[in-house]
């Protein structure tokens, strides 16, 4: 990774940069991206509904199973109720769960393609109408600074070409310089061959200059024109990122069991129901009903009635 990074120098990072040339198309394509995030939280969310259903399912088929077998166990009064309570408490789950799948999908599912189709309009030949509009003025901002930048270019290779032009010259004028092998008209042709190329290089390095400094001077309009159009890319992000946020805290909201008053309410009348055994009411019961409190009729002297 080191090695990446330190080929990554000043103009490598420049030329990624967003005021060259076509590299405002990440912004343009956040537009299609965010519509794709919808329908990836729309489908996320589609299957952690299938979640919820699929448990609620389940504990009502325990619940089911379960109460015939509860019903007619050896358990007898309080202690009874509360085995029972596990059961009723599971059925009013499980109604719990079958109101969050459908909220999941009816509500937050529907709310967000909703809000896809009044937020992304389509255009006929693929592509959304918000990001040709942002395509557009981005392309339209940039058009004549990128011309600038071509024809900078252009001078640039050209002033180069001629330094390295002269430079060559200037090496070849040295080594003539002082040779007793070359003629003294070879040397003196060499000589106006370097000057020439001095003052060519001087030529294009003042045409350099010159576009440079239009490019410069032109630099803040085209930077003005550019965020003006960032900054409408933004505000559509950012109403974006505010919905987004909105629709997480309702499926958050859903989803959080822990706060729901409902379950508050299934798991304080079970607990209460655990609470409520009694084993000496239990036993009294018991006692009663099986065991020695029961009413018996004792043996007593009969006197036999004529018939």
């Amino acid at each position: 990774m080191s090695s990446v990074h330190q080929e990554n120098g000043p103009e490598d990072v420049g030329h990624h940069s967003f005021w060259m040339p076509g590299n405002y198309q990440r912004t343009v394509k956040r537009t299609e991206d965010a519509f794709q995030a919808c329908n990836d939280i729309v489908t996320c969310f589609q299957e952690r509904a299938r979640v919820e259903r699929l448990y609620a399912q389940q504990l009502n088929e325990w619940s089911n199973k379960w109460k015939p077998l509860v019903d007619t166990s050896p358990l007898y009064g309080s202690l009874l109720r509360a085995w029972q309570c596990f059961l009723s408490s599971a059925d009013r789950l499980s109604a719990l769960h079958s109101s969050i799948c459908r909220s999941l999908v009816s509500e937050d599912g529907d709310r967000i393609r909703t809000w896809q189709k009044e937020t992304f309009h389509k255009k006929m030949f693929g592509g959304f109408r918000e990001s040709q509009d942002f395509e557009t003025g981005f392309a339209r901002a940039q058009k004549p600074w990128a011309k600038r930048l071509k024809k900078l270019e252009k001078a640039k290779a050209a002033f180069h070409k001629a330094c390295r032009k002269e430079h060559t010259a200037r090496e070849r004028e040295a080594h003539a310089q002082g040779n007793p092998d070359i003629a003294i008209e070879k040397q003196r042709k060499i000589q106006d061959e370097r000057e020439n190329a001095q003052q060519e290089t001087q030529k294009v390095r003042a045409r350099y200059e010159k576009v440079l400094e239009e490019v410069t001077r032109y630099a803040p309009r085209y930077m003005e024109e550019m965020e003006s159009i960032f900054d409408q890319s933004q505000e559509e992000e950012r109403k974006r990122i505010s919905f987004l946020k909105q629709a997480f805290l309702s499926i958050h909201r859903h989803l959080d069991v822990t706060n729901n008053e409902s379950v508050k309410i299934v798991y304080n009348e079970l607990h209460d129901a655990l609470m409520a055994i009694n084993d000496q009411e239990d036993l009294r019961w018991w006692k009663n009903t099986h065991g020695p409190g029961m009413p018996t009729d004792w043996p007593q002297f009969q006197v036999l009635t004529s018939s």
